[in-house]
């Protein structure tokens, strides 16, 4: 007999060698049956088997990939969502029957904390009123019902941070800044970080960086962003917002929404006396008290600075009132070389460095050649600094070069806005195109809303009462149908 092959393990061998022995011996031999056994038997013992190392290469894989299916569905999973807790809530609120301690918010006598475990929070003032909703692992929506409140958003990858406070929204990474919304009106004041504004006046958005103040009055129409660099800048309604966990006094803040009298928008740090014969929409320049008696005339502004005297002219240009509180209080500084363009300085909420753009090219050039971005851009600096004459250029110039584009017709609600003080029939007309255009338009709601105040100021509530009849059919609880349900005299 052959010996075994060296490869053939003798384990192996023999296991083969017991298997034949007991097959074998089931049944008495023969001659052939032995035989057959034998040539059986070495080609069972001559066989090559596979080498073990192979083998016991696929066992490690193996008892792994179970764990590697953990691991995968672990690392997989979604994100634990935030937690907060909330201090000195109000107590025994509650909405809808059922308590809401968990989401809704009322400033006790000291205010109200909520504090989120990532480390963001937001302070309420005495008496506010919010929400804490859409609460997920990388931030939350607040909404301000009424009052102000003090964000301080932790500054984290990914954080997706969202404030709300009636047709506005404040989108946030990493910032501080005091909010109040009162009376149609939101004041937004930056204190470090920046965000986006979007809403009501500034519907395509609108970035403000450290140091700048946002006053949107939804009923007037009117929009404010001032640089708060001079003096005497203060917070939302002219109360001063607490740090998060100072105790605060009742009149911490004061009355932050409130709208100025005869329509008039104040600036940072300019009393105006309520006695004054100034039109409506009349503001003075930043730190320019106007004395009693003061009378408005047409293109003669208070100087900055100075008590205006008895019978001084204040401007009646209601879009003075977008002119920064700086640019009147601080001595301009030399300007710096422009660069860039104007939609990424009026991303970056650099509005005077938009309309340094536009003059080192050319006002004329950049509005008659530049592509349509850049002149919305330009309009929009133009806008929220004061430059008036400037903005109407552009707006016409987006509606003659870019007929039917979404700017354009944005353009003409814009420019009825700007009209009103001055000539209400071509408001009412600029009003009437937008809705022709985009009657179901985001400034839809605002153009009619509007006229039917133009109409109701230049030709009484007779005029007005057709179009209160339509906005409240079309937006009954929009922000003109208070105004809307006075015009027809309903409760």
């Amino acid at each position: 007999m052959a010996d075994p092959r060296p490869g053939v393990p003798p384990e192996v061998a023999l296991r083969r060698l017991a298997a034949l022995a007991r097959e074998a011996g089931a049944a008495s031999p023969t001659g052939r049956a032995l035989a057959r056994g034998r040539a059986r038997l070495i080609d069972e013992v001559e066989r090559p088997v596979l080498p073990l190392a192979p083998r016991r290469r696929w066992l490690l894989p193996a008892a792994l990939a179970p764990l590697l299916v953990i691991l995968g569905l672990w690392a997989l999973r979604p994100a634990a969502r935030l937690s907060y807790q909330v201090d000195g809530v109000a107590p025994g609120d509650r909405a809808d029957g059922a308590a809401l301690a968990d989401t809704y918010v009322r400033g006790g006598t000291s205010g109200a904390t909520a504090r989120f475990s990532e480390g963001t929070t937001v302070r309420f003032a005495p008496g506010a009123r919010g929400r804490i909703a859409a609460v997920t692992a990388r931030g939350a929506q607040i909404h301000i019902e009424g009052g102000a409140a003090r964000f301080r958003v932790a500054h984290l990858p990914e954080a997706e941070w969202v404030a709300a406070a009636g047709p506005f929204t404040v989108r946030v990474t990493g910032t501080e800044f005091d909010l109040s919304w009162e009376r149609e009106r939101l004041e937004l004041t930056m204190q470090s970080g920046s965000v986006v504004v979007r809403g009501p006046l500034v519907a395509g958005g609108v970035a403000l960086q450290g140091g700048q103040r946002l006053v949107a009055d939804v009923v007037r129409g009117e929009l404010t962003i001032a640089d708060l660099s001079a003096a005497g800048a203060r917070a939302p309604g002219g109360g001063a917002l607490h740090e998060a966990g100072a105790p605060a006094s009742p009149d911490v803040l004061e009355d932050a929404g409130a709208p100025a009298e005869m329509g008039m928008l104040e600036d940072v740090g300019a009393p105006v006396e309520t006695g004054g014969a100034a039109a409506a929409g009349a503001m003075t320049a930043a730190g320019a008290p106007a004395a009693a008696g003061a009378t408005a005339a047409a293109g003669a502004p208070v100087t900055a600075g100075a008590p205006a005297a008895a019978g001084a002219p204040v401007t009646t240009d209601p879009m003075v009132a977008l002119a920064p509180a700086s640019a009147a209080v601080a001595a301009p500084a030399a300007p710096a070389p422009a660069s860039g363009s104007c939609s990424e300085h009026v991303a970056r909420g650099d509005f005077a460095g938009a309309i340094a753009v536009a003059e080192a090219r050319g006002i004329d050039a950049t509005i008659a050649a530049s592509p349509l971005p850049e002149i919305a851009a330009l309009a929009d600096a133009a806008r929220y600094t004061g430059r008036n004459d400037l903005a109407r250029r552009a707006l016409l110039a987006e509606r003659s070069r870019f007929p039917g584009s979404p700017e354009a017709r944005s353009a003409a609600f814009l420019l009825g806005r700007m009209a009103e003080a001055g000539s209400p029939a071509a408001a009412i007309d600029w009003y009437d195109r937008y809705l022709a255009e985009s009657p179901a338009g985001s400034l839809a709601a605002e153009a009619l809303g509007r006229k039917m105040i133009v109409l109701r100021a230049s030709q009484g509530d007779g005029a007005a009462q057709p179009i209160a009849e339509q906005y409240l059919a079309r937006h009954p609880h929009g922000a003109f149908a208070a105004a809307a349900a006075e015009i027809l005299r309903r409760p």
